[in-house]
């Protein structure tokens, strides 16, 4: 039973941070902070200084929490809000001088079925470290996790939730692209899963960042084994599509359990891509990154490459290969867009009238598409949304519109 007393993040005198392990929320008693409640979807426009993007305070007390995640960013928690209720991941960053969390600026912006919701931020200081806390939805468990629990057991994820999963992922990451957004760090671990209700999220915005044409930025990002190859060979004005690659690497990983290339550093990570991929021509070359006069020696690779079809279950459906090599192309403005992957008929039988999660529970909502996300793809539309879906909607809008005539 968790004492009453509270903790407020004012009462964080250096003896009480000693005492709860250095930061607020590593202690035991129950805190009570005032946090910034993200309410309602905003616009990217009216963020301008970032001060009239809230719309208010609220008083939270946060009860029993248990560490869940450490890296370089800081700790994740799970937590109980005891004024809600609800059980929510904390995700705690140290702040440094002029800090400016991006992650805090695309989480308040970026509210999509298949994105982490954030509910609440605050900060709290002490004479030791300055702290953000994002409180966010809760999931029970990361797609790396649940990739890792099946391969432990000698057995990969079953083809529905695959199929599931996957849609759900290029969605996400679609809606992201139409805000001209990479996320820069997508692979399972940074996905968030209920298996049970068949629902994935995209998390860790924390390296996500808005690409403006002829801007440079940096090349060193995304976890090695989901890299891009122009990124490997330091591109440094790149687009939404090195997020792409990334997707295709965590739709094979979904396939086969593990990650099909395993470098150990970036130039042996290019090598691995080669030998599944292929050698790449001049032209693809000078397509990834024009400047290149790097390491990768192409002149010393004298093996047959596999092909994908080597690295994958001899059952993988063919559908499944052709996503596959349209997500996993040299040429970036040669991959498939997340939206056409949406239309692929790898994820057609999610597109029947009924289908229900093997545990019989209904399927989470797939095609609740907002207006911008696929205005720029209108003619996937009907490749996208099934028929008995769409005859749905139209039959709402004129009902709507007889209404309206009505008044």
């Amino acid at each position: 039973m968790i004492s009453q007393r509270y903790i407020s993040q004012t009462d964080m005198s250096t003896d009480v941070i000693e005492k709860n392990n250095s930061d607020l929320l590593s202690g035991t008693y129950p805190i009570k902070v005032m946090a910034y409640k993200v309410d309602t979807p905003l616009s990217i426009s009216t963020m301008g200084n970032g001060n009239n993007a809230l719309n208010y305070t609220i008083e939270l007390h946060i009860g029993e929490r248990e560490k869940i995640g450490q890296g370089t960013f800081g700790k994740v928690y799970k937590a109980k809000l005891l004024t809600t209720q609800e059980i929510v991941a904390i995700k705690e960053v140290e702040m440094e001088e002029k800090f400016k969390s991006r992650e805090l600026d695309m989480l308040k912006t970026m509210i999509h079925p298949n994105i982490v919701r954030l509910k609440y931020f605050f900060h709290s200081s002490s004479s030791i470290k300055d702290l953000l806390c994002l409180i966010m939805e809760f999931m029970p468990m990361s797609a790396h996790r649940l990739i890792s629990d099946y391969r432990r057991n000698h057995k990969i994820l079953p083809l529905f939730y695959i199929k599931l999963f996957s849609y759900q992922m290029l969605r996400g990451l679609g809606y992201l692209h139409t805000q001209g957004v990479a996320h820069r760090d997508v692979k399972p671990a940074n996905m968030i899963v209920d298996y049970e209700a068949g629902i994935l999220k995209i998390c860790d915005l924390g390296s996500a960042k808005k690409l403006n044409k002829n801007e440079k930025s940096v090349s060193y990002v995304c976890t090695r084994y989901y890299r891009a190859p122009e990124l490997l060979l330091g591109c440094t004005e790149y687009t939404t599509a090195v997020d792409i690659w990334s997707a295709g690497c965590c739709l094979a990983e979904f396939l086969n359990g593990y990650a099909i290339f395993r470098g150990i550093d970036s130039s042996d990570q290019m090598y691995r891509i080669i030998k599944i991929i292929g050698i790449p021509t001049r032209d693809e070359l000078r397509e990834m990154n024009s400047r290149y006069t790097g390491s990768v020696d192409l002149t010393i690779i004298t093996f047959t490459p596999r092909t994908l079809r080597g690295y994958l279950p001899e059952h993988t459906q063919e559908s499944a290969f052709i996503l596959l090599e349209q997500l996993l192309k040299y040429k970036p403005n040669e991959r498939i867009t997340c939206q056409n992957a949406l239309a692929s008929e790898f994820f057609i039988e999610l597109k029947q009238r009924s289908i229900f999660l093997p545990n019989k529970r209904i399927l989470p909502s797939l095609f609740n598409f907002y207006d911008n996300e696929l205005s720029k793809h209108s003619h996937l539309y009907s490749a996208i949304v099934p028929d008995f879906i769409r005859n749905n909607l139209a039959e709402i809008h004129e009902i709507d519109n007889h209404t309206s005539s009505l008044k």
